[in-house]
């Protein structure tokens, strides 16, 4: 297995626990019709990862056929992006992961575990902002309610 391979399989032990995809039997190969159901996505989005860079599936002519490190590494980008992880962001720990080889698993799970910090704070501010708008709409609805 290589290195790459080992460290999105690594990742996606760590993530199982968060995942929420549909079975989808093991087998060598898979077609985007059945990654995109097993992740419940769509077949659109699928070729985006694809036209993006994240991903690379063989082709058998106009089809294209993923491996089981293919389907891992798309589910580490679903289960990221399903936690609004951007598309930067994930691009940039994919490429990590498949640069010169001298990365390690320790080294890649502390960059997600970095990413989904920002994010949290992230969501912390949204949070937030959206209780003060949600104050600000409270008061306009008392302030219709008097007339």
């Amino acid at each position: 297995m290589a290195k790459s391979s080992r460290i999105t399989a690594e990742l996606v032990g760590r993530l199982a626990s968060i995942m929420s995809f549909e079975p989808l039997e093991d087998g060598d190969t898979y077609t985007i019709g059945q990654l995109s159901a097993h992740m419940r996505v769509s077949l659109r989005t699928l070729r985006f990862y694809e036209q993006s860079g994240l991903l690379s599936p063989s082709r058998e002519g106009l089809r294209r056929r993923y491996s089981h490190d293919d389907r891992e590494r798309l589910e580490v980008i679903v289960t990221l992006r399903e936690l609004e992880v951007s598309l930067t962001a994930i691009k940039s720990m994919m490429a990590m992961i498949d640069g010169d080889g001298r990365v390690n698993e320790r080294e890649v799970v502390a960059r997600a575990e970095a990413i989904l910090a920002d994010v949290a704070a992230d969501n912390v501010g949204r949070i937030a902002e959206l209780e003060g708008i949600n104050s600000r709409i409270g008061e306009a609805r008392r302030n219709l309610g008097r007339a």
